[in-house]
């Protein structure tokens, strides 16, 4: 991985107002990854919008982070099921056409 796709956790938390310790739980939960390169921690930019959702549920919402897996699992399962319901769509198209 590119260090230009990397933020410090130091500089995301100042940009961000957040604390460290904030960004260490989320790692705790498996929302993030924090990425050590030699003594400093790191952000995946890519990962920087859903971190910014996890915070408003967070931070704005008041959900705690067990709520945010919960509500994170259901999301992609939705998404799963929406997109098994596509593919069905497009094979019952087919048939029709026949």
């Amino acid at each position: 991985m590119r260090n230009e796709q990397l933020i410090s956790m130091e500089q995301f938390c100042s940009l961000y107002h957040v604390d460290s310790s904030f960004l260490h739980r989320l790692s705790e939960f498996h929302f993030i990854e924090l990425i050590p390169v030699e003594d400093t921690l790191y952000v995946n930019q890519e990962h920087i919008k859903d971190l910014e959702k996890i915070m408003r549920l967070h931070f704005e919402l008041d959900i705690n982070l067990e709520g945010i897996e919960a509500i994170s699992y259901l999301l992609q399962r939705m998404e799963s099921l929406q997109n098994e319901v596509n593919v069905l769509k497009n094979r019952l198209r087919f048939y029709e056409s026949e």
